[in-house]
């Protein structure tokens, strides 16, 4: 299910798979919407609802009646972040599309830095790579091991300060979208495209998991 359905092109898209982030969601698009507007005349914001299990479709459906570049998605159940994201990133249609988490720690704030990077010096991809992570010691081992894994079992190197968050331009996307693996691992199949590429620092946030009534 989504809505409202669109089929004009425009200049960015900004992504974000939503599960257990209801509280925050407010403050997520409409900072979003206050950093994006002052670089593109026209934008959208498409919320991927992944069978997020706090009601945070109602609240999607409510924020758009009143917001006409957001957009909702929801899936028929939980199929994991990275296919939520392949959901969101086919239905996008900037020519721009940036791809974050809905909890706040990746910031709406760091958007204009990371477009402003791949429009003046012409990159296809620009990383956010994140500085001062406020995650536990845990995660972060967790994470750190993965991606010397993952770069081991696939022989790209990978960046554990780099995730999903980052802009990627119109011919990345649909390069992602057109690969037919059903398992999905969005930064790893952004890499494997090989596309221009680069990082930047980005002050990585806490968690926001704000309630609401």
């Amino acid at each position: 299910m989504h809505l409202p359905p669109s089929e004009t092109a425009t200049a960015l898209s900004v992504v974000s798979p939503v599960y257990g982030c209801r509280g925050c969601l407010e403050e997520l698009v409409d900072s979003i919407a206050a950093n994006v507007q002052p670089l593109v005349a026209d934008f959208e914001v498409i919320l991927v609802d992944d069978a997020s299990p706090d009601q945070s479709w109602p609240r999607i459906q409510e924020l758009a009646q009143t917001r006409p570049w957001l957009r909702g998605v929801r899936l028929s159940r939980n199929f994991g972040q990275h296919s939520a994201i392949s959901a969101g990133i086919e239905l996008a249609r900037g020519e721009w599309v940036v791809v974050m988490d809905c909890d706040l720690q990746d910031p709406p704030a760091a958007i204009p830095a990371l477009y402003r990077k791949a429009v003046d010096e012409q990159f296809d991809t620009v990383f956010a790579q994140r500085i001062n992570r406020k995650d536990s010691w845990s995660k972060r081992l967790a994470s750190w091991g993965f991606f010397k894994l993952l770069g081991w079992l696939t022989n790209i190197p990978q960046d554990s300060s780099t995730a999903n968050f980052g802009i990627f331009h119109r011919k990345v996307i649909n390069a992602v979208c057109s690969m037919p693996e059903r398992d999905r691992c969005f930064p790893l199949m952004v890499k494997w495209a090989g596309f221009r590429s680069t990082a930047i620092p980005v002050e990585h946030a806490k968690r926001q998991v704000r309630q609401t009534t």
